[in-house]
């Protein structure tokens, strides 16, 4: 009976210690995959921006702090960055706040900056006249509402809140408006950035909420709205080349394109924010 008591006892310690072992084995998995909670969190992980945007300049602006070390990959596409996440070629990503909104069913924000970034209409210098009357058409659609129904269609909420305060209705004057392209206006976009502009499940249209916005200024102007997918990395100097009328595709505004080309006020802020495997 002793002897049976004691193998019974061993039998009982044996498996109360692979239990242990497998309930440990857990919780590393677990504090794995919230490994990352700030920004603090990145040292020796591998962090996806898409190349030459707002996010790109932050990831290197923090590399050249040097208070934390990890490694920037830069894509093309956004959705290349989301990808690589999924595959665990990449930590996490740094990306424009309202792009996450569009990922939030694979992916979860754990940091966000506090300042929004002001997102502008970018236009060809010398076109002073276009960019007063683009100017008065966003205020037109800020009193109206008629951008806060778009950005409750695409973002789910009103980011558009304290962007712009317009308080009484606008005077439209399209009398300095010269013909545009026959009858055309020629917005370029880089169609891959949802929910901001990107294609719908036929594969060809595209959609968004700068594809939306663009089309309601080519009402106001009685022109027909013509999409110039353009890849970001060319896209300024097709507008210095005069392919299209203007950028409407999440230009950030900064002092380095003011210099260069007509930025509008602000029409939607954003902030950066670092999105892990969610959610």
């Amino acid at each position: 009976m002793k002897k049976f008591l004691c193998v019974f006892l061993a039998v009982l310690f044996v498996a109360f210690s692979f239990t242990g072992c497998k309930g440990n084995k857990n919780d590393e998995q677990k504090d794995a995959t919230v490994a990352i909670a700030s920004l603090n969190d990145l040292n020796g992980k591998k962090v996806a921006v898409q190349n030459d945007t707002t996010s790109d300049y932050f990831a290197q602006t923090l590399l050249d702090k040097g208070e934390i070390k990890f490694e920037i990959l830069r894509y093309e596409k956004i959705i290349q960055c989301y990808d690589d996440m999924a595959l665990k070629r990449v930590d996490a990503i740094l990306v424009d706040e309202v792009v996450a909104a569009a990922y939030m069913d694979v992916s979860k924000v754990v940091w966000s900056n506090t300042e929004g970034e002001p997102i502008g209409i970018c236009i060809k210098k010398g076109n002073d006249d276009f960019a007063a009357i683009v100017e008065k058409l966003i205020d037109t659609f800020y009193f109206d509402g008629t951008i806060a129904t778009i950005a409750n269609k695409y973002f789910g909420r009103n980011v558009t809140e304290g962007v712009r305060t317009v308080t009484a209705a606008p005077e439209l004057d399209l009398s300095k408006l010269k013909t545009l392209n026959e009858g055309v206006l020629k917005v370029g976009m880089e169609v891959g950035y949802p929910p901001m502009e990107y294609v719908d499940t036929d594969g060809i249209t595209p959609i968004g909420f700068d594809v939306e916005l663009a089309g309601k200024i080519a009402e106001k102007l009685g022109l027909k709205l013509e999409i110039v997918n353009t890849a970001w990395d060319g896209i300024f100097a097709a507008l210095d080349n005069s392919e299209f009328d203007m950028i409407m595709s999440s230009v950030s505004i900064t002092p380095e394109r003011q210099e260069k080309f007509i930025l509008t006020e602000p029409y939607i802020s954003n902030k950066i924010v670092l999105v892990v495997p969610g959610p």
